[in-house]
């Protein structure tokens, strides 16, 4: 018989102390310190408090990311803190070198303490910065110091917001190291200060671009030996745009562009995304992506005709086509048709309520015929000319696998009808499924 007073192996108060030790507490330092970095450094710094041991464990952080609250615009004394904070951090971090520096603020901060967190973080070799400035009535943005310009060791950097890029004559700009650039809606003083910062950067590899209204007209010169992945949106502005990226493996324009030119050829390009508002060169698009394997192509209107006769080379490893037809019409699919010989998936959106007229090539296509496997309409409204392009495609297409119709707020009567007259076609391909949503 037991003793009344045996212990309860299941009791929650009789369990070993060493049972009870925090397991985290157990790891070695350096985990508890990569542990660490994926907090905000506010909550990292709290957790000075549980113990000794834990204590220094905030100041050896290699990620550093530190954001003010809605307060500090209001309250003097909230702003007064959060500056003491950042420079404490700034000032007593131990790490060899720090791996990341992220400052999510407003720009309601001396530009003498802003200059002083950005260059301790530079002067600590900062692999990467992310630092993104939230706009407000009465603060505009926050100008970079030209230390900031002089980062050997930077290799990530992405500016958002409220940042002014003012490169001043006799400043230079190095950064040996850096290979990817995100400028989201930054403020650019002008052109000179755009182009010191991209000739600056030696070894860039990928560069996003967005920005939407500016006072004044910018002349984007980009000339890169290195730059394999380009994404440029510009909104609501006058621009003038010129790329030389020799290597450059994937573009995407978005939004419209007043003037695009190339500079040279792309032939190591492999994916490219245009889509463009206004007008634009096709015949200088059709040069320049000709060897591009994904074609993603939209724009309601193009700023010349397709002219008949003219020579273009063949997209001969082009295998997917995407590609919005707006204004001028079929005229732009059929003439990509016949110079795609390799094609096999074909994806057509029709954003033109007008009823333009199918122009059915002179001669099948070669992929039409041999290559093509895969064709989708989107938001298909049924007109004469989509049923026209539905029926030159699956007449043509002997290898053809899949024709999906995707309707946007079609009825059913409406879908019947456009399913029996499918059934009414003549068919190439013997084993096509036709899936209409």
């Amino acid at each position: 018989m037991m003793a009344e007073n045996s212990a309860d192996p299941n009791s929650k108060h009789q369990r070993s102390p060493e049972s009870c030790l925090d397991r985290i507490s157990q790891l070695p330092d350096h985990l508890i310190e990569h542990i660490l970095s994926f907090l905000p450094t506010k909550d990292a710094v709290a957790t000075s408090i549980l113990s000794k041991r834990w204590y220094p464990f905030w100041t050896k952080l290699p990620v550093l990311h530190v954001e003010d609250s809605t307060r500090c615009e209001t309250r003097r004394q909230t702003r007064v803190k959060f500056k003491q904070f950042v420079s404490r951090v700034l000032l007593l971090n131990e790490a060899a070198s720090l791996h990341k520096f992220r400052l999510d603020c407003r720009p309601i901060y001396e530009p003498k303490c802003f200059n002083n967190w950005v260059c301790s973080a530079i002067n600590k070799g900062v692999r990467e910065i992310d630092i993104s400035i939230s706009t407000t009535p009465k603060y505009r943005f926050l100008r970079l110091p030209c230390r900031f310009f002089q980062a050997e060791k930077l290799r990530f950097l992405k500016l958002s917001g409220g940042v002014l890029i003012d490169i001043p004559g006799e400043s230079s700009v190095s950064f040996p190291s850096l290979k990817t650039l995100h400028l989201l809606y930054v403020n650019i003083a002008n052109d000179e200060s755009l182009g010191k910062l991209f000739s600056g950067c030696f070894v860039l590899e990928t560069l996003l671009l967005k920005t939407d209204y500016h006072e004044n007209t910018l002349d984007i010169k980009l000339c890169s030996s290195t730059l394999k992945s380009l994404s440029i949106n510009l909104r609501y502005a006058e621009y003038k745009l010129e790329i030389n990226a020799p290597v450059l493996e994937y573009l995407e324009l978005e939004e419209s562009y007043h003037q695009v030119s190339f500079i040279g050829n792309l032939s190591s390009l492999v994916e490219a995304n245009i889509h463009i508002n206004y007008g634009i060169s096709l015949n200088q698009l059709i040069r320049v992506l000709y060897n591009v394997k994904l074609l993603s192509l939209a724009s309601y209107s193009y700023s010349e005709p397709v002219p008949h006769g003219y020579a273009y080379p063949l997209f001969l490893n082009l295998v997917q086509l995407e590609i919005l037809i707006g204004l001028p019409g079929w005229d732009v699919l059929s003439h990509l048709l016949t110079l795609s010989h390799n094609l096999q998936t074909l994806v057509v959106e029709n954003n033109s309520t007008i009823d333009s007229r199918w122009t059915e090539p002179e001669h099948v296509p070669t992929c039409v015929s041999s290559r093509l496997t895969t064709a989708s309409f989107k938001v298909f409204q049924g007109l004469r000319s989509e049923m026209q392009a539905v029926e030159y495609i699956l007449k043509n297409a002997k290898v053809l696998k899949i024709m999906q119709i995707c309707t946007l707020g079609m009825s059913q009567d409406s879908k019947s009808f456009v399913r029996n007259r499918l059934s009414e076609f003549q068919w190439g391909s013997k084993t096509c499924q036709v899936a209409i949503q």
